[in-house]
């Protein structure tokens, strides 16, 4: 992968500083690309702090200029009209250093597109390091053992730092088995944190600080003119496109494309602005999952040069390792093994650059909880003293929630009393049940069940002044778009050697979104209503009416059925069970859903279990 390593702040006791900073660089990169190692790394490293690069790309870069270090991954879209001469002149690193000398931690304001960035002086015992608006590029960084400011790309490169710690807690498990990945701004490690999206670090004579840069513009408008909020839409997705597209070989470019709404759209303004490309579907035999049909249908409708792999157990056997290993963090989402052949087959066709349709429905209201979140607030619209006092205790009687109506009525009842956000997660696995259930006695203890709530309240509640629907939104382009499924798409695409880029995350069509008004998105209740009338004479109208697909892998019904897929989980959760963190009879559990037939909850925790195993026995 493309990313940065470095450190700032250390007393001069760092023995082979030029060392440190190669082993640090070095652990930047894994999988397809280990040839790009060491690209633009500084040289004669300072003791007192140095700085290194490791690129696939040709505009990524380290500056040095005055007493100050830059290093940028990705593409600047500079804001500032001084600025962005200076960088068409001389690099985005020497703006970067200006800008900052000019508007201290300003400077990211003014900086669009994807990238994350550190800055340093050892001089002047200073550093900042940043990601972009919507998390692209990850960074993270700690304090080493004499205050040192110590930042990496990933956990790896810090991991490596002399005397740095980094401990792995019950804690930190239980953080990871409840949302199957690690959320910023924490990370596995006690010691590391996690930049979240739009956020900085900055580091000032032995003190750390962080903030956000920019927040999502969210309207206080609720109504508009659909047709004239739908030819800026169009007008946004054309542009968009074209930026992202920029720099880019025309000939080697393709998308993803599952057949759902954002692939879809993305695949067809590639075929409008591109003028060709290729398109690339993964299929299962699990009609439940497969989406081949209607990929097919729209590259027909766009012309694409369109091309499927269907996905088979042993293909899950020969990557769970591999999946395990890039990451520098456990990564449980199933979907990362479609992803990983998808782009695969497309750097087996010649494609440099993939496009990817992911953002559109944390940015425009795809979500099927905004709906159902909705309908249980209306609930609460009943008159406290009817509902405590009349029809709650009537819902209670035994055999009332044989009766649909009233087995509606109950459920809403019971979701309604669990607030806003826990309640988005109330029907996970993990929901409800105590630590001291699944944790032995000796990691039980060290064990707090409302740190994860705590992340989740957070950003939820970073935009307390705006509407449900812009809050939810808000918490899912943090969780669920820049600690999931953009983690899952770029090092997937990594391993495979493929570069990926985001349409929908360019800056200006994500400030567009926020501006729209929500009755506008979710006009009479239907989800991506707004998007779908704005494209229905763009996109095939299968596309348009089909009913919504996870980009999902069909886990629950190859672990019964393959037996490998069955033991090569089943001896890692057995594994996992020496280390001394789950009970034996939570594991017992998990393995006995492996087994059965029917999707449980157990057994699909056995992969992110397993996942977590593997990644120990890889990384540690």
């Amino acid at each position: 992968m493309t990313g940065i390593s470095g450190w700032v702040g250390a007393s001069g006791d760092i023995q082979a500083p030029d060392d440190v900073i190669t082993n640090m660089a070095n652990r930047l990169s894994r999988g397809a690309h280990d040839h790009h190692l060491l690209q633009n790394l500084q040289k004669n490293a300072d003791p007192m702090g140095s700085i290194s690069l490791v690129s696939r790309y040709d505009f990524n870069e380290v500056v040095e200029h005055e007493d100050y270090y830059s290093a940028i991954c990705g593409k600047v879209i500079w804001q500032n009209p001084d600025l962005k001469s200076l960088a068409l002149a001389r690099g985005d690193g020497r703006a970067l250093i200006e800008g900052y000398k000019r508007y201290k931690s300003g400077v990211l304001k003014m900086m669009q597109g994807a990238w994350s960035i550190a800055l340093m002086s050892p001089k002047r015992k200073m550093a900042l390091v940043a990601v972009d608006r919507m998390g692209v590029n990850p960074m993270c960084f700690g304090l080493g053992k004499n205050n040192e400011f110590v930042f990496s790309s990933v956990t790896d490169g810090m991991r490596v730092f002399p005397g740095f710690e980094a401990t792995i807690s019950p804690q930190n498990i239980y953080n990871y088995l409840y949302f199957f990945v690690v959320p910023a701004p924490t990370s596995i490690f006690d010691e590391i944190s996690k930049l979240e999206a739009a956020q900085y670090a900055l580091y000032e004579n032995g003190n750390l600080s962080t903030g956000y840069y920019w927040e999502m513009p969210y309207t206080a408008e609720t109504k508009g003119n659909l047709e004239e909020w739908a030819e800026r839409l169009r007008a946004q997705l054309d542009q968009a496109m074209i930026t992202t597209m920029e720099g880019g070989n025309s000939s080697a470019t393709g998308s993803f494309l599952s057949g759902g709404l954002d692939s879809s759209t993305v695949s067809g303004l590639m075929m409008k602005h591109n003028g060709g490309g290729k398109s690339f579907t993964i299929g299962f035999d699990d009609p439940k999952y497969d989406e081949s049909d209607f990929a097919r249908i729209a590259a027909n409708h766009f012309g694409t040069d369109h091309n499927e792999y269907f996905v088979v157990p042993e293909d899950v056997i020969d990557v769970q390792e591999k999946i395990a290993e890039i990451y520098d963090e456990p990564y449980g989402n199933t979907s990362a093994v479609p992803a990983y052949y998808c782009a695969k087959m497309a750097k087996e066709q010649g494609v440099d650059i993939l496009l990817a349709g992911d953002g559109g429905d944390e940015l425009f209201a795809g979500n099927e909880r905004y709906i159902s979140m909705q309908s249980i607030e209306k609930y609460g619209l009943i008159p406290n003293s009817f509902r405590k006092g009349l029809l709650e205790p009537i819902l209670s009687l035994p055999g009332m929630g044989r009766l649909p109506i009233l087995s509606k009525a109950k459920n809403l009842s019971k979701r309604h009393a669990i607030p806003m956000p826990d309640r988005l997660y109330s029907y996970g696995f993990f929901y409800g049940r105590a630590p001291e259930d699944i944790f032995t006695s000796h990691a039980v203890g060290d064990i707090n069940a409302d740190i994860p709530l705590d992340i989740m309240r957070k950003k939820y509640d970073h935009y307390d002044d705006s509407q449900m629907v812009q809050r939810m939104m808000h918490l899912d382009l943090q969780i669920t778009l820049a600690d999931n499924d953009l983690r899952k798409v770029n090092r997937m695409c990594d391993l495979a050697g493929v570069e990926v880029r985001y349409p929908f995350l360019e800056s200006e069509l994500v400030d567009f979104s926020a501006s729209v008004p929500t009755d506008i998105l979710l006009q009479g209740g239907e989800l991506r209503y707004f998007f779908k009338h704005a494209l229905k004479d763009f996109l095939p109208p299968e596309v348009i009416t089909k009913e919504k697909h996870g980009f999902g892998l069909p886990f629950m019904s190859w672990i019964h059925q393959d037996k490998k897929i069955y033991e090569q989980i089943t001896d890692n959760l057995s594994d996992f069970r020496k280390r001394g963190y789950l009970k034996d009879s939570f594991i017992d559990e998990i393995i006995m859903g492996c087994g059965q037939s029917e999707e449980t909850g157990a057994g699909g925790f056995g992969w992110d279990v397993a996942m977590l195993e593997i990644w120990l026995k890889k990384h540690l």
